[in-house]
């Protein structure tokens, strides 16, 4: 049980998501730096990427995983599919191929499959908690 809580925790989410490995051609690192980078320029993944950020934490101290009103699992829903939405635009957006190569190697590969599994159990973790809430 203790796992499930862990695994479903928007800070666990959230940190992942900011770790995500990103690999370049020249230079890689951090999903984080590419926020932190694309953010004066008005990127549209930073900006989804700090908003689904932003939602998660908001509804996490705002409603303390109490699962009691109906919007708390809707937020939780909305702000994840903003940090997927963040990290696919990233991607999408790269006419340049520059950061292709994050999808042949293998660290960079690991640490997306660990993001994408943590978004499904907390997609599912919420759509559970959104059924008991509305029945």
């Amino acid at each position: 049980m203790k796992l499930i809580k862990i695994i479903s925790h928007p800070a666990t989410l959230i940190i992942c998501f900011l770790l995500v490995l990103i690999s370049g051609q020249h230079l890689g690192g951090f999903y984080l730096l590419y926020i932190l980078l694309g953010l004066p320029h008005g990127a549209v993944h930073s900006i989804l990427g700090v908003m689904g950020v932003g939602i998660l934490l908001f509804s996490h101290y705002k409603y303390k995983r109490a699962f009691i009103y109906m919007i708390e699992p809707l937020l939780n829903i909305a702000g994840v599919i903003l940090l997927g939405l963040s990290l696919f635009l990233f991607f999408y957006n790269d006419r340049s191929q520059y950061n292709y190569s994050t999808f042949y190697e293998t660290l960079p590969q690991i640490s997306m499959v660990l993001f994408a599994f943590l978004i499904a159990s907390f997609l599912v973790i919420n759509l559970i908690k959104l059924r008991q809430v509305a029945t």
